[in-house]
């Protein structure tokens, strides 16, 4: 659960750092419609108000089953709770397990391995070696010889966020993934 909130505010400190605001609050939840300069989160309840001069504060939750909230009790400070993305992987207990074997058009998996290339594509969003491994079903020490390799190749990149080191995609590995590693379980769909 750790994991999945740290994976979390780091992609939303990336997304801050990279591409500012907009981009972070772009796909916050599917019930957050950002449209600068107005934050709108869509429930049932008819409910507004204006926070004028105020910070934002955004709590990712796990257990939160896509509830949203909205809080005012700090004079300076706006509240809002969503639910992280990697809580819905929580909830179904992770994906299912890579397939074995390799589909002729995966052309990612032709150019550095199967499991290298089911490791850059988990890696669209920074994870751990422990989350990967649950994620792929793979071995943690498979996950991590593959990420050592893709460390070594510069299309990897680790950072240190407390007690946990998450993994992510350097330009050069979100190159490879885009221009040649589609899915190809999704690119016939």
């Amino acid at each position: 659960m750790r994991a999945a909130l740290d994976e979390e505010v780091l992609n939303r400190a990336r997304a801050l750092a990279a591409d500012g605001p907009d981009a972070l609050l772009a796909d916050l939840h599917e019930r957050v419609r950002w449209e600068r300069p107005v934050l709108t989160l869509v429930k049932p309840l008819e409910h507004s108000f204006r926070a004028t001069n105020q910070r934002l504060l955004l709590i990712p939750l796990v257990f939160s089953r896509g509830a949203l909230s909205c809080s005012t009790d700090h004079p300076q400070i706006v509240a809002v709770s969503y639910q992280a993305r990697g809580a819905a992987l929580l909830a179904e207990g992770g994906p299912a397990p890579a397939v074995a074997g390799v589909a002729d058009t995966d052309r990612l998996a032709v150019l550095v391995g199967r499991g290298r290339a089911a490791v850059l594509r988990a890696l669209t969003r920074p994870a751990t070696t422990a989350g990967l491994a649950a994620t792929l079903g793979l071995a943690p020490s498979t996950v991590s010889e593959h990420l050592a390799a893709l460390l070594a190749a510069g299309v990897v990149h680790r950072r240190r966020v407390g007690r946990r080191v998450l993994y992510g995609l350097e330009p050069a590995g979100r190159a490879l993934v885009t221009l040649i590693g589609a899915d190809p379980a999704t690119a016939s769909a």
